[in-house]
């Protein structure tokens, strides 16, 4: 029953969001890219991690600017972790071969 109550209001919310829709979508998204990262959505489906993301946006839990810094500062840290693994791949790459 609880369930049933839930998707009432998420539909609600849905249908009575005033905003873009085309934003919202595109925040779910990159929403949604993120919550995949964590732990507890590793291995959800992806339906309900969409679902969690769409309702976390249309509820207000998370805004836009949100969205985008948290989006922004996971990337900055896959670059540097990416650079990182490709300095130190050069560097082996120049050390005299041990046999």
């Amino acid at each position: 029953m609880a369930n049933t109550k839930n998707n009432q209001n998420f539909e609600s919310e849905l249908m009575n969001f005033d905003g873009d829709r085309y934003d919202v979508v595109v925040l779910a998204s990159i929403w949604a890219k993120e919550l995949k990262k964590k732990d507890e959505y590793k291995h959800q489906p992806h339906a309900l991690v969409i679902k969690t993301a769409l309702d976390d946006i249309l509820s207000g839990k998370m805004t836009k600017e949100a969205v985008l810094e948290v989006s922004r500062k996971n990337l900055e840290a896959e670059l540097k972790a990416q650079e990182e693994a490709r300095k130190e791949a050069e560097r082996k790459a120049k050390e005299p071969m041990k046999l």
